[in-house]
């Protein structure tokens, strides 16, 4: 590399869950995000027919600054509380 130009300082990301399925972390990340931590959802999972199940080769991670870590763990471990039955529709 050339010049003395250096690469922008890196932000420390830190796992806060690990799950199995994608749409699991996407609920949590989006949680966190109206919540106004910043989150990221990286899926490392590898998926090829027929593969049963298998936990090693289904691994998807949501991650979050490291300063926000505390705080997105506490609120990953607060229960949510389900829709009314009908999806609060009126009718």
């Amino acid at each position: 590399m050339s010049g003395s130009q250096e690469p922008a300082p890196r932000r420390d990301w830190e796992v806060v869950a690990e799950v199995a399925r994608r749409y699991e972390a996407e609920l949590m990340a989006g949680r966190l995000r109206q919540a106004g931590i910043d989150a990221r959802v990286i899926d490392k999972s590898f998926r090829q027919e027929p593969l049963p199940s298998v936990r090693s080769f289904a691994i998807v991670r949501v991650y979050v600054p490291t300063a926000s870590a505390e705080e997105a763990h506490r609120l990953l471990a607060e229960e949510v509380e389900a829709p009314p039955e009908g999806g609060g529709v009126e009718t």
